[in-house]
């Protein structure tokens, strides 16, 4: 899901939006975490500011202009217009896309999901040779039968791969 998602930030610069932001925000994120992040993606100063004038610097730098939000590994629902981002507005030239393991996440967003399955056992022992190299996965058979069995109880997760 980061791969894509990251191959989307570079897809997205191409596009001809203004602003592409891209935010980790993972398990233990925080309201402020994501705004400092915004913020130095933005090019604004963070030291010294507080949650309200994050947010407010936040909706003023985004309103009216052309934006992608890309956040990263979202583990709970997020009040985006809390963050900062405005997208209550008029402006409607933004996209928002995010990530997450939780389905609930994305009806609590009332967002589209979009499903991304695991590789399949060929595609995972390929993304495991490419990654290991076949030189050392053909020094012997006992290496290579070892690298097959760690393929497979990877269970198709290319991270765990």
């Amino acid at each position: 899901k980061t791969t894509l998602l990251r191959r989307i930030n570079n897809f997205m610069e191409g596009l001809g939006y203004e602003i592409v932001i891209f935010v980790v925000v993972s398990e233990n994120g925080s309201i402020e975490g994501i705004q400092k992040d915004i913020m130095i993606r933005l090019g604004m100063k963070v030291e010294n500011t507080t949650y309200l004038q994050r947010e407010g610097i936040i909706r003023r730098c985004l309103n009216d202009r052309k934006f992608v939000l890309l956040l990263d590994d979202v583990w709970k629902e997020w009040d985006l217009e809390e963050v900062g981002v405005p997208i209550h507005g008029n402006n409607k030239n933004y996209k928002i896309i995010f990530t997450t393991r939780s389905r609930s996440v994305c009806d609590q967003m009332q967002a589209k999901r979009i499903k991304i399955e695991c590789l399949n056992s060929e595609e995972a022992w390929e993304l495991f040779q490419t990654t290991v190299g076949e030189a050392i996965l053909n020094s012997t058979i006992e290496i290579k039968r070892i690298g097959e069995q760690v393929a497979q109880e990877c269970g198709g997760l290319p991270l765990a791969l």
